[in-house]
């Protein structure tokens, strides 16, 4: 299904951000990329008075925005959230064209959000993405159709790095869905993975993309046929070094996933029992290269008596890299019913077609049927609290295959790669004392919390019982 839309009816909001309140997110390339596609839907028509340009550009490019058509405001949380909720909800246009570019992230509850230029690491200003297309999609917004086109990142990394647990940010209210409303949302990046930048051309990669195709184009642009040319164009591209993902949701609500959707993925991951999960991004990042290179990785304990995070941050990776396989990730118990058995029911509840293991087979023989029979893709198994490296010997499928293992485990003495984990930071063990007690040190708070976490070596598990003995009644 398709739409149609003149020019004189289309409106525009481009945003780019280059300059943010924290400096140190600073890149060179969203105001070129921003000032660009505004050109084009000038050059297709559109009239300057419908296009709302927000920029904020490094220094060195501020001329260029000074010199532009369209008068720009700065990128602000308030001034976004003022163009769309109090001008643009109001126009009674045909189409509505977004380009964002900029940093984003994915939430803990997997919610995409664009950070606006006033962020910081203390005022995280965002806009709720997925709100937004609930707004846009009815009836509080009058334009009824939309392109959406971000180029910005959706990794976790920011989450795991000292950002607040409420993370804030403006959520778009919105009125009742309209049936006549039509969305194509086109993402440069997968969840859990960075835009790239070519910071000599000053463009990012996938802007770089999307305006190629759309010269192909007559006005208005078939939007399935551009996707399908980006789509080609990051395929033939070094994948190691560019962004390899984009989603779209196309005009009559299916949807393609150029990498599949981690929603889909069959998994029975643990849910969390962790009430912060601190300075583990670096393993994080270890533990994914070391399943790239080895069939087998542990998660090991340098201590030895457990309460490091072993579980959790095995949780933590099922979750953030679950895309990443397909195929599915399965977690084992070798204290509860068999192995065999467990493998199976994972396969039948997840429809895995024509699974069934015949009866009367070895163990060995029911191992093999499901390494075989398990439905395509890559695969993590996940061995948790293995106390004894032989109890899972003869389990484990074979080398070399499509399946990944992950073990946790107190055992330090191990033939396999792994990564040891012990006490937290300092600063880190200080700040989920903090969570935990729900309150902020003073100095002299400060001194004696250093003295508790050291007593207890900076092991989580036991920061969780510190703070079960200290809490105020009523609190935890």
């Amino acid at each position: 299904m398709t739409i149609t839309a003149n020019p004189e009816q289309t409106y525009g909001l481009i945003v780019g951000i280059e300059h943010y309140q924290a400096t140190n997110w600073n890149v060179n390339g969203p105001v070129h990329d921003a000032i660009k596609f505004a050109d084009w839907l000038l050059s297709q028509g559109v009239p300057t008075d419908n296009i709302r340009l927000c920029l904020s550009p490094l220094n060195g490019n501020s001329k260029l925005v000074k010199e532009f058509d369209i008068n720009s405001e700065p990128a602000t949380e308030h001034n976004l959230v003022n163009i769309i909720t109090n001008d643009l909800s109001q126009k009674t246009g045909e189409l509505l064209f977004i380009f964002w570019a900029g940093h984003g992230l994915i939430t803990s509850e997997r919610n995409r959000r664009l950070l606006c230029a006033d962020a910081s690491k203390t005022n995280w200003q965002n806009l709720d993405f997925n709100s937004l297309l609930l707004l846009l999609g009815s009836d509080a917004f009058k334009i009824p159709h939309h392109i959406c086109i971000v180029d910005a990142c959706a990794n976790y990394l920011l989450e795991s790095k000292g950002r607040p647990t409420n993370l804030g940010g403006k959520q778009f209210p919105s009125g009742q869905p309209k049936k006549d409303s039509k969305q194509f949302v086109l993402l440069a990046t997968r969840e859990g993975e960075k835009a790239r930048v070519n910071s000599s051309a000053k463009t990012g990669y996938f802007s770089q993309a999307v305006r190629e195709a759309l010269e192909h184009h007559d006005w208005l642009p078939d939007m399935a046929v551009v996707a399908e040319q980006v789509k080609q164009q990051f395929a033939s591209l070094n994948k190691q070094q560019l962004p390899t993902y984009f989603y779209r949701r196309s005009w009559n609500g299916d949807q393609e996933d150029y990498h599949p959707n981690p929603f889909e993925v069959a998994h029975n991951i643990p849910s969390t029992q962790a009430c912060k999960f601190v300075d583990r991004h670096q393993p994080l990042e270890e533990l994914h290269q070391l399943l790239q290179q080895n069939n087998i990785v542990a998660i090991t304990d340098i201590i030895g008596k457990g309460g490091v995070g072993k579980t959790e941050l095995a949780i933590q990776y099922s979750w953030y890299n679950l895309e990443n396989y397909p195929g599915g990730c399965c977690w084992l118990n070798l204290q509860g019913v068999d192995i065999v058995t467990q493998l199976s029911e994972f396969a039948i509840v997840n429809d895995f077609p024509s699974f069934k293991i015949p009866e009367n087979l070895s163990i060995a023989s029911q191992l093999a049927y499901c390494w075989k029979k398990w439905q395509p893709g890559k695969v993590l198994l996940v061995f948790d609290n293995v106390t004894d490296i032989e109890q899972i010997e003869k389990y484990l499928p074979p080398m070399g295959s499509r399946f990944r293992v992950l073990i946790t485990t107190r055992s330090s003495q191990l033939p396999y790669a792994s990564i040891p984990l012990g006490g937290l930071p300092e600063t880190e063990a200080l700040e989920l004392l903090a969570k935990l007690l729900r309150q902020e040190f003073d100095q002299k708070d400060l001194e004696f919390a250093k003295t508790l976490c050291k007593k207890v070596s900076f092991e989580p598990l036991a920061l969780y019982t510190l703070a079960g003995l200290f809490s105020k009644p009523g609190t935890t």
